[in-house]
């Protein structure tokens, strides 16, 4: 084999290796867009569609967040928010949001968007566990994308054995292919901002509410959290406002009045906290005659806001700028 023809060979050797590199290149790249689109699809979306939504939204387009629980969700509604005040905001709260959960919500909506206010609702700082059942540590991780926030949230929070379920849960929802409907390939399953509609009602009462002067400080892991947030939000510059949204006993009844009781003294100490650090904080317990609930429709359940409850409660905290707008 002469000189020239062997040179030819080799480059022709390099020429089907690179070839076949990039060939499995791009198969590789296919196949992870494939998957992520199969696990979206068969991902159950309705508790998480708020960070798909998240996600998708061009950078610094919200101007304020709201983060927590489903207290904070069926409390304030951010359609009407934009439509009615001009206020950009999104829901970012998801069922069950501890205080821990939401630390890494917060460094979620800093990292992706940068709001000026993160809205805060301090139910979850009466609790004491970190996580909660699997199924809503998935509705709160599953739809957030590939993001420190995530990252660091699932290797603090989700024991070391079940993390990989988190990151690729193709295997957690791949059986559902058998109950899909036309709303799992959608990529907008409602609300833009995130807002949560409820129109069941469940008459209520109104119960009673302890003195302000009785507090009893917040467990101290999640006062741990707490502080992180707040340094968190200090160090990128972003506003805290913190609330509690009024709720009930989960019957008319003294005994059970005792656990709401103790929920509130902590809400007291929490605010005492929120005035030490600068943060504003409006315990709306104290606001109720002033809202003006109709404890007879406002109500989905003991509670939670339904619709109505929701747009007096948003109609009363635009009006008097305690969303920091």
């Amino acid at each position: 084999m002469g000189f020239q023809e062997e040179l030819f060979q080799k480059r022709r050797s390099g020429f089907v290796v690179l070839k076949n590199v990039f060939l499995s290149g791009l198969f590789l790249v296919l196949l992870a867009l494939l998957l992520g689109r199969l696990m979206y699809v068969c991902r159950d979306k309705r508790d998480n569609w708020r960070q798909d939504n998240f996600a998708q939204l061009p950078r610094d387009s919200v101007d304020l967040v709201f983060i927590g629980n489903s207290h904070q969700f069926c409390s304030v509604n951010t359609d009407l928010l934009y439509d009615e005040y001009g206020i950009n905001g999104f829901m970012l709260a998801t069922p069950a949001q501890t205080v821990p959960m939401s630390y890494y919500a917060a460094m979620e909506a800093i990292e992706l968007q940068h709001p000026d206010v993160i809205v805060f609702e301090v139910l979850y700082c009466a609790n004491d566990f970190r996580t909660v059942l699997p199924e809503l540590s998935h509705a709160f991780f599953d739809g957030m994308p590939a993001c420190r926030a995530k990252w660091e949230g699932i290797r603090d929070l989700i024991e070391e054995e079940e993390r990989i379920y988190y990151h690729l849960n193709f295997g957690r929802y791949h059986s559902r292919w058998k109950s899909l409907t036309e709303e799992d390939f959608q990529s907008d399953l409602t609300s833009p901002r995130g807002s949560f509609f409820c129109d069941t009602i469940e008459p209520n009462w109104n119960i009673p509410v302890v003195p302000r002067g009785e507090k009893k400080e917040m467990p101290e892991e999640m006062l741990q959290y707490l502080e992180k947030m707040v340094e968190l939000c200090r160090e990128n510059d972003v506003r805290m406002v913190w609330y509690v949204a009024p709720f009930n006993a989960l019957k008319d009844e003294e005994a059970f009045y005792e656990d709401v009781f103790e929920r509130q003294r902590v809400f007291n100490w929490v605010e005492d906290y929120a005035q030490d650090q600068g943060i504003p904080f409006y315990n709306l317990f104290y606001e109720i005659d002033q809202i003006g609930f109709d404890w007879e429709k406002d109500f989905m359940d003991t509670q939670h806001l339904n619709c109505y409850g929701q747009e007096k409660l948003t109609r009363y905290m635009a009006e008097r700028g305690y969303f920091g707008f």
